[in-house]
């Protein structure tokens, strides 16, 4: 296979995802109340370390389980804490240390150069590719003949040997020649400057990344530099540095692979979630900060709602409560569907002498007396997806109920996200088992997620958008609760 010149961009619009343009617009609204407290300041510092930590983590510099990574990230980089928990010697845990205070001097340089404005160069990417590999002196190279050998790492300079890996199938993936890589590198400069001001920030992150590793201009380190690039495009949009966990390995890599392929779009989605996850939680922040700090402030607001007083932007966050009346429409008509089909087949299986098996569709809107049902189940479903499930100012269920020998509970619940009034609610789904208890009634066991990961939306997203986004996330979740419940029988 001989190598591929980087393709341009896609069209502007192509691989847009509007779920990240509309939460990104919300944090532009949100995040000048946060600019100078402590609390979120100390929020973009663990961000930093854990994106210092985890860059080395994908690249194999170092490993061990996430319980190390969220010490570090608390405590800061120490090498006792890495000897300690990570099994490591204190001569390695030093060298380790240097590594991951090199990354995050670079992480922290990206915040201050996106205040600059200068433009993407060559030059500033050598540098940070030096930068990266301050502590590392030597790396593999490929000689013409196809042998591996040991030679001085070049910092701040492109390759001079051929840097092509061999698969574990023994296919050479093969990356930009070293007489065309200063050729090729120009291209992706001028390229990235053209798209600058007319592509979504997920696109230009995902299409940067990708070319730079298509080329792997450098010996060692093109990882790193490309996950800093990535990380500088949403910088400059006011976002979050990119985050790659080492529980994200296999997608990550799988997307980098369509990529090659000519796909840029699993790339793009999975940069968009990334993005989605830091906003997520930096909108959370935001709601406990203003909640703990202007207290007095609060008791006006409070006050105001007796008053019947709605500001601006209380008026423009309810938007989202329509937005989930029309998401229990739609959760209504498929699980109606669903039941219509199931349930006479259910009754026509019914052994003789039993009582009837069935299917049967039950729901509570934001004004039902049944409206608080769950409540324990909900708050579990949101630990494991890391958030604060707020079940006050709106919320929902709709359930279905398969009894045959036993009664099996498929429930989605569209609540709040985070503290207060955000205007971003959140759609999780559960399954449990009712079994029996000896003092009669019964009582939910196995609980367990029927969906891979929270749905949320927002009032600044469109109603179009949602619904399809929400269509998808629904079918899967049906799949995996019927794939549950099938396990049950």
């Amino acid at each position: 296979m001989s190598y591929q010149n980087i393709k341009p961009f896609p069209e502007p619009n192509a691989f847009e995802v509007p779920e990240l343009r509309a939460l990104a617009s919300v944090w532009q609204e949100r995040k000048r109340a946060l600019a100078e407290d402590g609390a979120y300041k100390n929020f973009i510092k663990k961000l930093q370390r854990e994106w210092a930590i985890e860059t080395g983590i994908i690249e194999r510099l170092y490993a061990w389980d996430r319980g190390v990574t969220e010490v570090l990230i608390e405590q800061g980089i120490e090498s006792s804490i890495i000897s300690h928990r990570g099994g490591v010697s204190q001569r390695d845990a030093d060298h380790i240390r240097s590594l991951i205070t090199d990354h995050l001097d670079i992480v922290e340089g990206l915040f201050g150069y996106v205040k600059g404005e200068e433009p993407l160069s060559e030059y500033f990417i050598r540098g940070l590719q030096a930068q990266f590999t301050a502590h590392q002196d030597y790396t593999e190279a490929m000689t013409a003949t196809g042998e591996i050998t040991k030679v001085t790492l070049r910092k701040g300079e492109y390759k001079t040997l051929p840097n092509n890996p061999r698969r574990p199938d023994g296919e050479v993936h093969v990356y930009c020649p070293p007489e065309r890589t200063k050729e090729e590198m120009e291209s992706l400069i001028e390229m990235y400057r053209d798209a600058e001001a007319t592509h979504p920030p997920e696109v230009k992150s995902a299409w940067l990344h990708h070319r730079f590793t298509q080329i792997h201009p450098f010996q060692d380190g093109n990882g790193r530099v490309a996950r800093a690039l990535a990380s500088l495009v949403f910088l400059r949009e006011g976002l979050f540095p990119l985050v790659v966990r080492e529980s994200d390995r296999e997608q990550y890599i799988n997307a980098l692979e369509a990529a090659d392929a000519g796909n840029l779009e699993p790339t793009i989605t999975f940069f968009a979630r990334r993005q989605r996850d830091a906003i997520l939680k930096a909108l959370g922040l935001e709601q406990q900060v203003q909640q703990s700090k202007y207290s007095e402030q609060i008791v006006e607001s409070a006050l105001d709602l007796l008053r019947g007083r709605f500001s601006q932007e209380q008026q423009k966050a309810s938007i989202v409560y329509e937005y989930a009346n029309s998401l229990c429409d739609q959760i209504n008509a498929n699980l109606t569907k669903l039941v219509s089909s199931l349930d006479p087949q259910l009754r026509s299986l019914t052994p003789p002498g039993k009582t009837a098996y069935q299917a049967r569709l039950n729901s509570a809107n934001e004004s039902s007396d049944q409206q608080h049902y769950f409540y324990r189940q909900i708050i579990e479903i949101a630990k494991k997806h890391d958030y604060f499930a707020n079940l006050e100012r709106y919320r929902a269920w709709i359930r279905i109920t398969f009894s045959t020998d036993q009664n099996f509970d498929y429930v989605v619940s569209i609540h709040g996200y985070g503290p207060g009034d955000s205007g971003i609610l959140a759609v999780s789904a559960f399954t449990y088992i009712k079994s029996p208890k000896e003092e009669g009634g019964t009582e939910p066991v196995a609980l367990r997620p029927a969906a891979t990961e929270l749905f949320q939306f927002n009032y600044k997203e469109s109603l179009e958008t949602i619904q399809k986004r929400f269509g998808e996330w629904l079918e899967a979740s049906m799949a995996i609760a019927l794939a549950e419940w099938k396990r049950t029988l």
